[in-house]
């Protein structure tokens, strides 16, 4: 349990922060060099979930989040004794969404920040975001790392070892 409450902490914590830094500090549509040629910080204020889909649709997506935190918090247990990895998966899961909650509900848009300057061409149409979309993101991976490891463990299981070899003297009787 509290790899999960760690991760969610941790995340929430530095989400709050951070979009707290941001709207102090830099006006919207603001921008600022983080590391050039990469990365940079622009303020912006997206309306709906991730390349703004759902946009203009406040209600459905407070409801929604609502839902993933309730179904998290009601399987926590459950969750924790799946091991640290999934723990910690489910928790930045958890911290990301509670972020994000917190944002649409007390102001109807969530703060954005990351912008990709990569010189990688496909990133560089990635959408903006901030703490909480990336412990999404990295959660979900985790969770699918954790179930490949998972699927592993039980195939080498079922592997049915070999009988024992009859030694000579069994044979000679």
């Amino acid at each position: 349990m509290r790899f999960l409450l760690g991760a969610a902490g941790l995340v929430l914590v530095l989400d709050i922060a951070s979009k707290t830094w941001i709207r102090a500090n830099l006006p919207l549509g603001g921008a600022l060099g983080l590391i050039t040629g990469w990365i940079h910080l622009q303020h912006v204020q997206n309306h709906g979930a991730a390349w703004s889909v759902l946009a203009g649709h406040t209600t459905f997506l407070v409801l929604f989040t609502l839902a993933v935190i309730a179904m998290l918090i009601f399987s926590a247990k459950e969750i924790a004794r799946q091991g640290a990895l999934s723990a910690t998966a489910f928790g930045l899961i958890l911290g990301g969404a509670l972020g994000n909650f917190l944002d649409r509900a007390t102001q109807g848009y969530v703060t954005d920040y990351f912008d990709l300057d990569t010189p990688v061409a496909w990133l560089q149409t990635f959408p903006v975001f901030n703490v909480a979309d990336s412990a999404l993101t990295v959660g979900v991976v985790l969770i699918l790392l954790a179930s490949l490891l998972k699927q592993r463990q039980r195939a080498t299981k079922k592997v049915p070892e070999a009988p024992p070899t009859p030694d000579a003297d069994v044979l000679a009787r």
